[in-house]
């Protein structure tokens, strides 16, 4: 009996620990508040959009626009956001999720056209829309193992064709992170518009990442250099005094931080201090402030970290969507 108990118990450490081992290369997920949430009540934005088969999208560091069919950008995008790497199930929720992000982006682009955007459906800034990898790239990326992963997400993106996440009938906002504390974000306590399909709720499966927890130390003189552009800001006297106590949400994160006499919400201040997320403490000592933040990213919407948990525990595609997005329908269309 004991060695049937060991061997069980072996095996139900590999399905945990198995999404630990993948989290390299995924994003670091959006630190600026979308264009569209200008207030709490602005909860959709744009018309409803075409879904035909060519995607055309900025290269924001060319500067140019290219125009790819549907199913190769939906497989840049997930070369770009997800690892090759994670369940497909997981997969397959990223597929989903990419393509009604991209319809949710035309819907604004109809209405409120971006000129920055030069013609585009949307950028491949991961910072503001959503990653993209051409071909090049791509094999640049995974090298001998190419073949393998674009069959593999070619297979999950086909699996799931034409299905969209919809809310009132319209293709959501669908945002997503990396990693989180163990509980998502809401949009409103990020961004301050209170989106009804972008709540908190549990992601238990995120606590497992090595990845969750990181702390980082700053030394003083550098924080001051970071927190230079931060409209305000005015660090005097002793490093010690500089940042004052912290407000956070019940999920951890910061919802205010004194920095200079001035208070900062917690986005504003990880991004000005390069910090994973914005759930996270601090201390001094000796000259240096340590940092331990919680997370990789926002924490709005989606996990991808939590989605290849919750398919290696058994859930499907579209049980991970509904999770993690309250009150949608997945309609295909």
């Amino acid at each position: 009996m004991g060695f049937y108990k060991l061997l069980a118990f072996l095996i139900a450490l590999t399905v945990m620990l198995t999404p630990l081992l993948s989290l390299k290369g995924t994003r670091s997920g959006d630190t600026e508040k979308p264009k569209e949430l200008t207030s709490e009540s602005d909860e959709q934005s744009g018309e409803s959009p075409k879904a035909d088969g060519r995607v055309k999208v900025l290269l924001k560091e060319e500067g140019e626009v290219i125009e790819v069919e549907l199913r190769e950008y939906l497989l840049g995008v997930l070369a770009a956001e997800m690892p090759a790497t994670y369940h497909e199930e997981a997969l397959k929720a990223q597929a989903v999720t990419a393509y009604t992000y991209l319809l949710y982006r035309r819907g604004v682009q109809a209405e409120k056209p971006d000129a920055t955007l030069k013609g585009a459906d949307l950028s491949d800034d991961s910072s503001t829309h959503q990653g993209y990898l051409t071909a090049e790239a791509r094999e640049k990326k995974w090298g001998d193992k190419a073949k393998t992963y674009e069959k593999k997400l070619t297979e999950a993106i086909e699996a799931v064709s034409g299905e969209v996440i919809t809310f009132e009938g319209k293709p959501i906002m669908a945002a997503f992170h990396a990693i989180n504390s163990g509980v998502t974000n809401s949009a409103k306590t990020v961004w301050g518009g209170d989106v009804a399909y972008l709540q908190s709720v549990v992601s238990t499966g995120d606590r497992l990442s090595p990845d969750c927890t990181k702390t980082v130390v700053i030394k003083a003189d550098e924080l001051s250099r970071m927190l230079n552009g931060l409209e305000g800001c005015e660090l005097s006297g002793e490093a010690e005094d500089w940042l004052g106590e912290i407000r956070t949400h019940s999920s951890g994160y910061v919802t205010g931080i004194t920095a200079g006499g001035k208070e900062y919400n917690g986005a504003k201040f990880r991004e000005a201090a390069g910090l994973r997320s914005a759930t996270f403490t601090y201390e001094y000592k000796s000259g240096s402030f340590r940092f331990t933040t919680e997370g990789y990213g926002h924490g709005v919407g989606l996990s991808q970290y939590g989605a290849d948990y919750m398919a290696r525990q058994g859930s499907t595609w579209d049980e991970i969507i509904r999770h993690y997005y309250t009150g949608v329908e997945i309609e295909k269309i």
